[in-house]
């Protein structure tokens, strides 16, 4: 390879990197500005919203450094890279802003493949055209996906991306393919200059935008990368070495919520990443470590091609397919019995409950969950007046979801009930001010919050309990939350000192079928879990997280205690 074009791809490569490092600031303003941002929720650990605009700065650095610095005799490929790539950005800036859904993200990015096929670019592995054009749009969109699913972690998509992309631009250059090496170095810079922005603790996110792109382009460098001295045996597993870690990572996201019976597209804490972290990395640990993975994948991905025996070649690549299918196992089993190991579960827990029975409830679900909702509805007459009344145990069940109990001590003084300020105002400020393991979701009396109803649809388990007046009957007895709930395959936990009169007590607004398991104290016979006491908030997790184990194990229907009341 000549030295001109070695240098042509470093400065194409910086001039990607400046212009990714000078854009992001910009559209850190533009995003805050037009409302670009990206709140905390059950599945994004991070503390407060974030501008969510980056992935336009990766665009333009890619885009720009491209068609500025590129070089190469393939014109019609180059133009349709670029245009499908901006088609897929718009998909992701669009589905960002207003959320398009999984049809609507497919049916983009199968359009920008098709895009990429009318310009030339596609694989070539089939004499059928048409069995070369499906393989094309599968290889396009899967990759797409597996780098939108692992952008889960500050700096970890981008910096994957930036692994890969280098390790692309290797192997472009040894063979000498001028528009991958090209193409490898713009991304490579694009990714370098927003992960200054990005990497823990991250000031901005790609968003969709980004994550969809870095998947396109990466997937454009496995479909362009040929080798001519090598045979189709032998080379084309190259590119899905190279891109080992989004394929693993996708493949055991899927396999995990097919059998927890969870739609694959719905976001979750159930990626390798989030399972190293669970063993006790830090999360820069766990992101660092990623890249070498890649990195390591690059390397064999060089001795692929380099190496003249094929039975040597099958031997290491059937081996890292050896050790992929192990470690799918293995993670899998850590994440499906959580007693057996030092992991959380990946649960998502919603609480409704009232009185004094509500804080042990709080705190079980805070112990067993990485997450915790706690829905309050106040009654009727609780909002007759002109501001609503604050329930009971706020201050306590704001301490149980805090992690740092001892600021909202200091902070939230014990005479809140009587500050003058309304349950929503209250609420959001203890989202807001403290770092808590959840949030507190707040409805108006037969009026859902948007927030409470995404909770449900989202949450792993639901438990109930308490005093049902408080707040669980006016929580439940709002049609949409009731029809929601039902419609869940989750378990839906009852804990309290006679469930039997509980059931009769729902009966009367028709919301006993709403409950499918119970937690009662020893001595109170019937179809459910029974513990020592009810203030114990260890024996209802333990109890409540054997329900969940059962339930994730199960495949028949979603038992109901209705009935049980009348028995």
């Amino acid at each position: 390879m000549d030295l001109d074009f070695l240098g042509r791809y470093l400065i194409t490569a910086i001039a990607a990197g400046l212009i990714a490092f000078v854009g992001t600031p910009l559209t850190l303003v533009v995003a805050r500005k037009v409302g670009f941002i990206d709140s905390p929720s059950p599945r994004k650990p991070h503390l407060a919203p974030i501008p969510v605009m980056g992935g336009v700065a990766i665009w333009a650095a890619f885009v720009v450094s491209l068609l500025v610095f590129g070089n190469g005799r393939e014109f019609n490929e180059l133009f349709s890279i670029v245009i499908g790539g901006t088609l897929i950005s718009v998909v992701g800036l669009i589905d960002d802003r207003y959320g398009l859904g999984p049809r609507g993200k497919l049916i983009g990015q199968a359009a920008a493949a098709l895009v990429l096929v009318f310009g030339g670019v596609q694989t070539q592995i089939f004499g059928n055209q048409w069995l070369n054009v499906l393989l094309t749009v599968m290889w396009i969109v899967g990759i797409v996906n597996a780098l939108n699913l692992m952008d889960n972690m500050d700096g970890l998509a981008a910096g994957v991306a930036a692994v890969a992309s280098g390790s692309f631009l290797l192997l472009a250059i040894l063979n000498g393919q001028i528009l991958v090496a090209s193409l490898g170095a713009a991304l490579l810079g694009a990714c370098l200059g927003f992960l200054f922005y990005n990497f823990q603790p991250a000031v901005t996110f790609m968003g969709d935008t980004g994550s969809m792109l870095l998947g396109f382009a990466l997937a454009v460098l496995g479909i362009k990368l040929t080798f001519p001295a090598l045979p189709l045996a032998q080379s084309w597993m190259v590119p899905i070495i190279v891109l080992g870690l989004p394929i693993f990572d996708t493949t055991l996201v899927l396999i995990s919520r097919q059998r927890r019976s969870r739609p694959w597209w719905q976001g979750g804490t159930d990626h390798v990443s989030h399972r190293l972290a669970r063993l006790g990395l830090s999360h820069r640990r766990v992101v660092v470590a990623l890249y070498g993975v890649t990195a390591g994948l690059g390397l064999i991905a060089v001795l692929v091609t380099l190496t003249p025996s094929r039975e040597l070649v099958w031997l290491m690549t059937v081996g890292v397919a050896l050790l992929g299918i192990m470690l799918l196992y293995v993670m899998e089993q850590l994440l499906a019995a959580p007693d057996r190991t030092i992991l959380h579960p990946d649960m998502h827990v919603v609480v409704i409950a009232g009185g004094t029975g509500t804080v042990p409830i709080v705190r079980a679900a805070a112990s067993i969950a990485a997450y915790v909702s706690v829905i309050i509805t106040p009654s009727a007459t609780e909002q007759s007046g002109q501001r609503e009344s604050v329930p009971s145990q706020f201050r306590e069940i704001v301490l149980a979801l805090a992690a740092r109990p001892g600021a909202v001590s200091n902070f939230m003084p014990a005479d809140i009930l009587h500050a003058g300020e309304g349950l929503a105002e209250l609420s959001e400020l203890a989202n807001s001010a403290f770092r808590m393991r959840g949030r507190l979701l707040v409805n108006q009396t037969n009026v859902a919050s948007d927030a409470a109803i995404d909770a449900i649809k989202s949450a792993d388990l639901v438990i109930l309990g308490g005093a049902l007046a408080e707040n669980v009957v006016p929580t439940l007895s709002i049609s949409e939350l009731a029809r929601v709930m039902q419609r869940s395959r989750k378990a839906r936990v009852l804990v309290h000192p006679d469930p039997i009169k509980a059931l009769e007590e729902l009966q009367l607004d028709n919301l006993d079928t709403l409950i499918t398991h119970a937690v009662a104290p020893d001595g109170v016979y019937g179809p459910w879990k029974n513990v020592g006491s009810l203030e114990d908030s260890a024996e209802i997790a333990a109890s409540v997280k054997e329900i969940w184990l059962e339930r994730v194990h199960s495949r028949g229907p979603l038992p109901v205690l209705t009935g049980v009341a009348n028995g």
